[in-house]
């Protein structure tokens, strides 16, 4: 037997305690696995279909707007990209952020939850076994402001995918054995994970970062959250989130025929339960604190660090700026790459990633992830900002603005060419919304950037109003 020891008062078992466990076991009774009948249909009876009532041609997209009975609209955009391949997704308004402390982790954990517990008449095991040789996949999920959908299948399989989804709203199945497992499993999970000096780092870094708010996300789940799940409120959570699908936007992209869809669309998707109501998400108000703010945590006796930098504030959203911000991180992972890991020889890996979201409400953030040496923290810090300083005082070079171009417009060479790619991008102009322009002439405004004007963006971005400094270094003895 081998395992860590929590603490001095819960140690591990003797081996004859073991032993006695073993001989324990060996007097049940045991009985043959018997394997039970599984029906082949995933529909005990046939739902009864809606219709199209509305369609609409967008040639700026090459895509097909449909409008179903049913109050739903679908978007669908047929590509010769890949063999056999057909994904879809659906979004809306909506997810955690309508519930209170009360209910935070009933709503964290509520399509997890069905998705331990299975579908219809078939746990999650069953409709494994129901679906062997078949590709057919479909979920749903919750962010802080959204209820969504995502599903894949071949051509063949199809009107699978779509019966998966009708069960997805229709039909959660309640099973009290897998949600215990589902508990169990995940405190199992988490017995030791608190051990680990990083998990420690980032678990203090949020409690500081939003001064302890309750609502704030939870980065690394405890055990003692999963006691504060009720199985019967989370079901109620999720009907009532895919209960009623008014409001939610499919888009399916990939290698159909539209006339191959549209019955399947009609047969599961213009049926599903559909009230019209105003669906939306909440904002709780849940912000970074601000000013200047330092950490230092000492966790672990491995000699390693890791300094995170955190830029973040509150600007109107425009894709001009969410542009410029990323190129901002791009060249600064350059300088990372030339200066900190080739020159300085500090660091091995590092990056610099940027985010702006318009919603709950219009905000950016700069995430500088630098882990090295303890010795070399403060060099590595003292490097980083003076490269920031740079872009500020000169903007990037021209050769290093070019590189960033250059990657992008080859990226986007591939993007294009992939249904992902397009399933977001379509997703997104009808939620969180934005104009189709940005990414269909997307080489267009990668060739207006500038450094002067990139220079301007890392001034508004990267002053010094909000910072977060979080440095983990090994326990000083």
């Amino acid at each position: 037997l081998t395992g860590p020891v929590r603490d001095a008062k819960k140690s591990l078992p003797s081996g004859d305690e073991l032993l006695a466990k073993v001989a324990e076991v060996e007097k049940r009774e045991v009985t043959a696995y018997q394997e039970k009948s599984l029906s082949s249909s995933l529909l005990s009876s046939a739902p009864k279909p809606g219709k199209i009532v509305a369609v609409k041609k967008n040639n700026y997209l090459g895509t097909t707007d449909l409008t179903l009975s049913n109050g739903i609209t679908v978007t669908l955009k047929s590509t010769d990209f890949k063999n056999d391949q057909v994904l879809g997704s659906a979004v809306r308004s909506g997810g955690k952020s309508l519930y209170g402390l009360k209910d935070k982790y009933n709503a964290e954990y509520a399509a997890s939850i069905i998705r331990t517990m299975g579908i219809g008449n078939f746990t999650p095991t069953d409709l494994q076994k129901v679906l062997a040789g078949k590709n057919a996949v479909a979920s749903t999920s919750m962010t802080a402001t959204s209820d969504g959908v995502n599903g894949s299948s071949s051509i063949k399989d199809a009107e699978t995918m779509f019966q998966l989804v009708y069960l997805l709203f229709t039909a959660p199945r309640k099973d009290v054995e897998l949600f215990n497992s589902f508990i169990h499993r995940n405190k199992s999970q988490l017995a030791m994970i608190g051990a680990n000096p990083q998990v420690a780092f980032i678990d203090t870094l949020y409690k500081v970062m939003f001064r302890n708010n309750p609502l704030a996300s939870v980065p690394i789940p405890k055990i003692e959250n999963f006691d504060k799940i009720n199985l019967d409120r989370a079901m109620q959570i999720y009907k009532e989130r895919f209960g009623n699908a008014y409001g939610m936007h499919f888009t399916i992209v990939g290698s159909f025929k539209e006339a191959q869809l549209k019955p399947l669309l009609e047969k599961y998707i213009a049926c599903l339960p559909s009230s019209p109501k105003k669906f939306t998400y909440l904002d709780n108000k849940v912000r970074p604190v601000n000013g200047k703010v330092n950490l230092a945590v000492h966790k672990g006796t491995e000699q390693k660090a890791l300094s995170l930098v955190l830029y973040h504030g509150e600007l109107p959203y425009s894709y001009d700026l969410e542009l410029k911000a990323s190129a901002i991180s791009e060249i600064l992972n350059i300088k990372i790459i030339e200066e900190l890991r080739e020159k300085i020889q500090g660091i091995y890996t590092g990056s610099v990633s940027a985010q702006f979201d318009k919603i709950p409400y219009p905000n950016y953030s700069f995430v500088l992830e630098l882990p090295s040496g303890p010795e070399k923290v403060d060099t590595l810090l003292f490097a980083i900002h003076k490269e920031i300083d740079n872009l500020k005082k000169s903007g990037p070079s021209k050769e290093n603005l070019e590189k960033v171009k250059q990657q992008w417009r080859e990226q986007f060479k591939v993007n294009r060419k992939e249904n992902s790619y397009w399933l977001g991008r379509l997703q997104d102009i009808y939620f969180p919304g934005s104009d189709p322009k940005y990414f269909i002439d997307y080489e267009k405004y990668i060739d207006a950037l500038t450094s002067k004007g990139i220079q301007d963006a890392t001034k508004l971005l990267l002053n010094e109003n909000n910072v977060i400094t979080a440095i983990l270094k090994p326990e000083q003895k």
